[in-house]
């Protein structure tokens, strides 16, 4: 049971991670790919490094 608990947390920080970036102008792929790999320190990582700025 803990198993798919933690699944259904790790699946949610890739969604949280693919809304944020997509908010801040990034790439959402690598989002995804972030919140699968580093759950809740990817969520972290995209609000600390803020929107994307125009060179």
């Amino acid at each position: 049971m803990s198993m798919y608990m933690s699944l259904v947390i790790w699946v949610l920080c890739a969604i949280v991670c693919y809304k944020i970036a997509e908010d801040q102008g990034r790439n959402t792929t690598i989002a995804v790919i972030l919140g699968l790999l580093f759950g809740v320190l990817a969520i972290l990582g995209y609000l600390i490094i803020g929107k994307k700025r125009n060179e």
